[in-house]
């Protein structure tokens, strides 16, 4: 590659230099993996239908790689898939040099987030130094959505299908789901089961199924022992007053009826 470049002659700079990070489409397990050779493919052959049907039946795996390398993201709509082909300027390799060249029917990702803008290629995780400049390009959407907001009057019910979408249940966010008596229910009976359940969830919770965890309004990490903990004892101190109060209305008849009575008897009397 350097014997080229020093001649003159053209360099592919996503294929044909030191790719930066291939992690953008390989993951780091099998369920983070983009089949990048059969995307490359159908880019040679113009099949960009082909290309489309593939992001779509992997947004999910580009969303979570996207999202590993920058966490600091929170939302779905600052992460877009762009379809492209042109010109790039100044694209940074692996080994610390730039080339410059054409590129066909490649899946760049732009970010424009408030915590992070970047462009790169998707087929080697080179970043841009200069603007692209495209012959033509077509927009394949924005990521996945995987952070939810519990809304108010909200539980987890209303995430269910989004949360089955991502593969992802209860237990493994370690929420708690509980029966109409209270009690902490299997994932088995809850999913499998006709009954009311209701989560220890609360208005303002998000959900983050690539970070496996749920976080209050105030963005701290849910500790549910700790939350099932608090409201147990809410709820006796909520019982309490109730008890409290309805002894203290139950006073105050039984006070009205003896002032009745007694004033009834003087008219007797009387």
């Amino acid at each position: 590659m350097i014997a080229l470049a020093s001649c003159g002659n053209k360099v592919d700079p996503i294929h044909g230099t030191v790719p930066v990070d291939t992690t953008f489409w390989s993951g780091t397990t099998e369920d983070t993996y983009f089949p990048l050779d059969q995307f490359h493919k159908l880019g040679e052959a113009n099949d960009t239908v082909g290309q489309r049907a593939m992001v779509d039946k992997y947004r999910k795996v580009l969303t979570a790689n996207v999202v590993a390398h920058y966490p600091q993201i929170k939302d779905e709509k600052n992460i877009r898939f762009v379809l492209g082909s042109g010109y790039a300027k100044d694209v940074k390799s692996g080994n610390s040099k730039t080339y410059s060249g054409e590129f066909k029917n490649e899946l760049i990702i732009i970010i424009d987030d408030p915590n992070v803008k970047d462009t790169l290629f998707l087929a080697c995780g080179n970043g841009m130094l200069s603007p692209l400049k495209f012959s033509n390009q077509s927009d394949f959407g924005t990521a996945e959505q995987w952070r939810f907001t519990i809304q108010k009057g909200e539980g987890l019910a209303n995430y269910l299908p989004q949360l089955e979408k991502w593969g992802k249940v209860a237990t493994d966010l370690k929420i708690p789901i509980k029966d109409k008596d209270g009690k902490v229910v299997s994932q088995e009976t809850y999913l499998n089961y006709l009954g009311k359940y209701q989560s220890l969830l609360f208005e303002g919770d998000v959900i983050d199924l690539l970070a496996g965890k749920v976080y209050n309004k105030a963005g701290q990490e849910v500790q549910f022992d700790r939350r099932q903990a608090e409201t147990k004892k809410a709820n006796r101190a909520t019982a309490r007053e109730k008890n409290k109060a309805k002894a203290r209305a139950r006073a105050k008849r039984e006070r009205r009826w003896l002032l009745s009575s007694t004033y009834k008897s003087h008219s007797s009397y009387c």
